[in-house]
């Protein structure tokens, strides 16, 4: 007996044995479809028709779509169902698989760092006005970033993997800060060059140590002035440059007799590790260039730098028995000019720094005897005192919070 006549059509049946079943058959070679179905219940059986009865309405019923499409379509209609349950359509899951391999793609194309360590260092290189302090530090920074990182590729490298690697150095903090500068530098090259989009250093930054270093007091400078003067007569003015106007030694080996004006005592400073700068010597320091000048032969360079890594070993040896303070000249011109300015603001544009690392390193206060002492330290006054000094009788002036303290005693140029 046909309970439904309308496509798909519903029959009920009886089986001699078993009994009643119901039969849905859905074979029609205008829908393209070829199914028969029996169900112990009939209103299971009217259940199923109507299913597919909607379902060919839905997708527009038309007598020429083939049984594949029609698939085609039902699957469609699960994938929908799936993807509604997150707020997205097939074709926004479509949209994000082609983005993902196109990323694949692009990943796979990239070079590894430690490719781009080396195209960094050329790149650098290239730079003919770079120093050769700065050449070495690229090449040992570079090395370093291929060591740890060389067989990745720019885009794997997360802000905390870079951030706790450095942490791990077992080094102070300024150094971790000089990494973290090369490191940085790295991947702002790798980020112009467009390989990543944003360097993963950034929002990384290490506190600075407290500094504490030590200087040379007035003794001890008018011990080395006196020395210079009397045994390396040629490298009195690149000496006094450095105690009485805070230069660098690459700055002062940069200097030519041609720029110092002695009409209005203007040193020009050439661009080095900072920008070149113009500097109004004080009058300590004009007094030694004048003796460096007077005891010049006219056509003598500035300072003979041939040998000079050898002769200031001699100079270290005969004054301080070869003991040496790393920039003890520099730091101490900040700490006896920040005591003779009270400003934080002009020494670190007369020495090229920043004014926070002059609140670092040179805010200390020292008692004006003693820097008094320092700015008095002319030729004459260092000449004539020279007898009055003993080698055993030279301490260090050591910057260190809270306060400034002297060993073991002051000399005459003092009292």
């Amino acid at each position: 007996m046909i309970l439904r006549k309308a496509f798909p059509q519903v029959y009920e049946l009886e089986h001699p044995k078993n009994g009643k079943y119901w039969l849905v058959s859905a074979r029609s070679a205008k829908w393209g479809m070829n199914e028969r179905k029996v169900f112990p219940k009939k209103e299971l059986a009217i259940k199923h028709a109507q299913k597919i009865d909607g379902q060919l309405v839905k997708f527009g019923g038309q007598p020429d779509v083939p049984k594949g499409k029609i698939e085609l379509a039902e699957r469609f209609q699960g994938l929908t169902e799936k993807l509604a349950v997150f707020g997205q359509s097939p074709e926004d899951a479509v949209n994000h698989f082609v983005r993902h391999l196109g990323n694949e793609i692009s990943k796979q194309a990239k070079p590894f760092v430690r490719n781009l360590a080396d195209d960094w260092t050329a790149f650098k290189f290239a730079d003919q006005t770079l120093s050769k302090r700065f050449v070495n530090e690229i090449r040992r920074y570079a090395q370093f970033i291929k060591s740890k990182w060389g067989n990745l590729k720019p885009d794997e490298l997360k802000k905390n993997e870079i951030d706790l690697l450095i942490k791990g150095l077992k080094v102070s903090n300024n150094t971790r800060r000089k990494y973290l500068r090369y490191v940085r530098m790295f991947f702002s090259w790798v980020t112009d060059e467009g390989h990543i989009a944003k360097n993963p250093t950034d929002g990384i930054f290490y506190k600075p140590d407290d500094f504490n270093g030590a200087f040379y007091s007035p003794e001890q400078t008018a011990k080395l002035l006196s020395y210079i003067a009397e045994n390396q007569k040629d490298l009195i003015g690149y000496y006094a440059l450095l105690t009485f106007a805070g230069l660098r030694p690459s700055e002062g080996g940069r200097v030519q007799w041609s720029d110092y004006n002695f009409k209005t005592k203007e040193l020009y400073v050439r661009k080095g590790k900072t920008n070149a700068r113009h500097i109004i010597l004080e009058p300590a320091a004009v007094a030694w260039m004048k003796f460096h000048r007077e005891h010049s032969p006219d056509d003598a360079p500035f300072a003979k730098l041939k040998n000079l890594a050898n002769r200031e070993k001699v100079i270290r040896k005969a004054v301080f028995n070869g003991k040496w303070v790393q920039d003890g000249l520099r730091h101490g011109f900040g700490t006896y000019f920040k005591a003779l300015t009270q400003s934080i603001e002009k020494v670190a544009d007369y020495m090229g720094n920043s004014p926070d690392i002059v609140k670092r390193h040179y805010a200390r206060t020292i008692a004006k005897d003693d820097w008094e002492a320092f700015w008095n330290l002319t030729p004459e006054r260092v000449m004539a005192e020279k007898s009055a000094l003993n080698v055993s009788d030279i301490g260090l002036w050591v910057t260190s919070e809270p306060e400034i303290k002297f060993l073991p005693q002051k000399s005459a140029l003092c009292a």
